[in-house]
């Protein structure tokens, strides 16, 4: 690996619960979550997904259009997904009401 293809750690999450019940929020489960990731043109983002159960995963690139899609993503290494412009990506991990999953990850820049 060279000095210009550094990894660059954008967001680390350790464990949470994705899907959980939540009566203080509307509709009652915590089952989407949104994380922006600050990106650089001409780089790659890459996401590794620890799950317990399947969720769905997409990356939306700096002007809101879907640059990947996974459903029932199981874990590994999403990406990679190009960065056209600098700007804010934003990373959205969903589940189906009802169910849950031990969710942890982490996103960088090569």
């Amino acid at each position: 690996m060279s000095l210009f293809n550094r990894k660059s750690i954008l967001l680390s999450e350790s464990e949470f619960t994705l899907g959980a019940l939540d009566y203080t929020i509307q509709g009652a489960y915590d089952n989407v979550k949104t994380y922006p990731l600050e990106v650089k043109a001409g780089k790659k983002v890459f996401v590794e997904i620890k799950t317990s159960a399947p969720i769905d995963v997409s990356l939306v690139d700096t002007k809101g259009m879907n640059a990947k899609f996974k459903e029932n993503y199981e874990g590994g290494i999403f990406g990679p997904v190009e960065v056209k412009e600098k700007g804010i990506m934003t990373l959205i991990l969903g589940i189906y009401r009802g169910e849950k999953s031990q969710v942890e990850f982490t996103a960088w820049m090569e």
